[in-house]
Parts: structure tokens; C-alpha cells; sequence
């Protein structure tokens, strides 16, 4: 699911796509510039997806809790 959303959030990575396919019909470019170059924004939002989820699971890290050393607030009684 957030592939997907990430693959409509970046939509405008695809316009040399899109530039390759009217390239094809017009000037009889390969199709296969327009395939490689959907595959390589595909990669790269899976890269950029996989990048974003795994710091967010890294700052969602729980500090172990720490022993209080400030002497004004430590209570002694």
C-alpha cells in the first residue's frame, strides 16, 4: 500500500517516460526506452520507499530509561 501511494505521490518522475512513448510513436524510437525508463522510476520509489521506512523504524527506537544524575532534582529520603 505505501508503494503505491508513493508511486502516485511522485507521478512527475515519470515525464521522460511519457516523453520516450511519444518518441516512439513519432519518430519510431525503441519501446523499450519507455519500458526501461518506467522500470528505473519503479526502482527508484521502491529504493526511496524502503530508505524512509526503515529510518522511520529507526526513530521510532525506544531509549532504554537512564539513571537520573542530576543531584537537585534526585530524591534521597
Amino acid at each position: 500500500m505505501s508503494l503505491l501511494i508513493s508511486l502516485v505521490f511522485n507521478l512527475e518522475w515519470t515525464v521522460p517516460a511519457w516523453i520516450f512513448l511519444g518518441l516512439h510513436f513519432w519518430k519510431g524510437v525503441s519501446l523499450w526506452w519507455f519500458v526501461g525508463s518506467i522500470a528505473l522510476w519503479v526502482l527508484f520509489v521502491m529504493l526511496k520507499a524502503f530508505v524512509f521506512g526503515s529510518l522511520t523504524r529507526a526513530g521510532n527506537y525506544k531509549d532504554p530509561p537512564k539513571e537520573n544524575k542530576n543531584p537537585y532534582s534526585k530524591k534521597d529520603i
